[in-house]
């Protein structure tokens, strides 16, 4: 949702739950990840491909490692 892109007020669920379903192919979330409730929110979706985490990162609201950290401990 390039509408939410830089914002930081969360990801479209919705649209992108909607979109990764018609897709047919792996979807990239982009647009609106600000925290690591947001990039665990998203992994929850089918058919999601990666997240782009842009301003989130450069604002250092939290690093690759923690969000790798949160995801293998859901994964497991």
């Amino acid at each position: 949702d390039i509408g939410r892109d830089g914002m930081l007020v969360g990801p479209d669920i919705d649209g992108l739950s909607r979109s990764a379903e018609l897709a047919g192919a792996p979807v990239i979330a982009s647009g609106g990840v600000s925290s690591l409730d947001d990039v665990l929110a998203l992994m929850r979706i089918a058919n999601l491909g990666g997240v782009i985490t842009g301003k989130a990162l450069y604002e250092g609201r939290f690093t690759v490692g923690e969000a790798l950290d949160a995801l293998s401990q859901v994964q497991s």
